[in-house]
């Protein structure tokens, strides 16, 4: 099942992912809710000091 990141209404809160199914999405919507770039997910940098 696909997923979508909603905003919060307002933009108070963290974003939220979510299936993308009418059932979900619908009352997300109604409720203030929007779609949104997902996160961007941040990848450890392992420097190795012995270069």
């Amino acid at each position: 099942m696909d997923k979508v990141t909603m905003n919060p209404p307002f933009g108070i809160g963290e974003p939220k992912e979510v299936e993308a199914t009418p059932e979900i999405l619908i009352p997300m919507m109604v409720a203030g809710w929007n779609q949104c770039a997902p996160p961007a997910r941040r990848e450890e940098v392992n420097i190795d000091v012995n270069d």
